[in-house]
């Protein structure tokens, strides 16, 4: 199995950004994978690649991690679930995008496979997950149900049969419903231990990864791809639209897990967009608190603080600061408030050259 996850990293300045905004067979996941122009979240195309399969995760200078960093702060790893890592984590030299040479925490993780979904209907009658539609019909973030399929039928997407069943998986150039089958791999981040803040912000492109999530170890990603222009490679075609979990989360064509949502803060995004068919009960949830770490270092924090939306973020939801879990002060982002996605759309920091590996 290869696949590769690129990274489109173009430098922008805060004013250039952009505004914030069946489980199928692994004969048919493989298939997928290689025919990336329908896949719910590959591609092909791009600069330099931040993600992997294979075991060449950094050099062979390794050390085991020590509690605690230089800076007074606890060190990254210390912030999981120590049961989460598949092996202990180590200290290894690395490059990062900006051409420093320097150490990366190297962290690796099993698959995330125990979503309860639901993910696509099977027929028009049914409910399934959630998604992201951006058609002129009905566009926005709902539930795979009744309306959007009929939405995405008056925009000219074959996707309902003459049956009501709702087409999943498709070819490329089919419409189709995306609900991609999770493997058993194991996942391997480089997180800088000193992260390095850029003169200009890193655009996060569509289903670029962004971070690793605290909860589970899982990738964090940009959003997914768009249904009318399709998976951001050549010769990709329209008309598909990946499931998310409620939850926010899905499995790559890949078979790996990853999100598309901060999952501890997924229902309160529901509720913001007045999803009642489906909630999120797999993850926790809360809207203050750390969820994660983006892949300069940086960590990641719920919306809220002491109940309310902090008012002095940058172009990437971020800020200099004093936090509970970073005494000494820290850069530190935010998820967005309610919006869907609701990961910030750059990074400050500069990450690994070769941040995530699978195998």
């Amino acid at each position: 199995m290869v696949h590769e996850l690129h990274t489109w990293g173009s430098s922008l300045s805060p004013k250039q950004l952009p505004p914030m905004p069946d489980r199928s067979s692994p004969l048919l996941l493989l298939v997928s994978s290689l025919l990336l122009l329908s896949s719910a979240c590959g591609d092909s195309s791009g600069a330099e690649a931040d993600t992997t399969t294979g075991s060449e995760t950094g050099s062979e200078t390794e050390t085991e991690t020590e509690t605690g960093s230089a800076d007074g702060n606890p060190s990254l790893p210390e912030f999981f679930d120590q049961d989460l890592f598949t092996v202990s984590p180590t200290v290894v030299d690395c490059e990062l995008d900006n051409g420093s040479n320097t150490q990366c925490y190297q962290i690796s993780f099993s698959n995330y496979q125990d979503s309860s979904g639901p993910f696509c209907p099977e027929t028009i009658d049914d409910i399934g997950g959630v998604g992201v539609y951006d058609g002129p019909t009905n566009p926005g973030f709902q539930v795979l149900k009744d309306t959007l399929w009929n939405a995405m039928e008056a925009d000219g997407y074959d996707i309902v049969d003459d049956e009501g069943n709702i087409a999943m998986n498709g070819m490329p150039g089919d419409s189709s419903c995306l609900n991609m089958a999770t493997m058993d791999l194991t996942l391997t981040f480089l997180i800088p231990v000193d992260p390095e803040l850029l003169d200009t912000p890193n655009e996060i492109e569509i289903v670029e990864l962004y971070g690793v999530s605290l909860i589970d170890g899982m990738p964090l990603t940009g959003h997914p791809p768009s249904v009318v222009d399709g998976p951001p490679i050549p010769g990709a075609a329209g008309g598909n639209i990946p499931s998310l979990d409620p939850c926010g989360g899905h499995g790559d064509p890949a078979g790996y897990w990853h999100w598309h949502l901060t999952a501890e803060n997924s229902q309160s995004v529901l509720d913001a967009f007045d999803i009642t068919e489906v909630s999120c009960t797999d993850i926790p949830q809360k809207t203050e608190g750390l969820v994660g770490f983006a892949k300069d270092g940086y960590p990641i924090y719920s919306p809220l603080v002491d109940g309310t939306v902090p008012d002095d973020l940058d172009a990437c939801n971020g800020k200099f600061g004093v936090t509970e879990d970073f005494p000494d002060g820290i850069y530190h982002y935010y998820a967005v408030h309610e919006e869907a996605p609701n990961l910030p759309t750059c990074i400050m920091g500069a990450s690994a050259l070769m941040t995530l590996s699978i195998e």
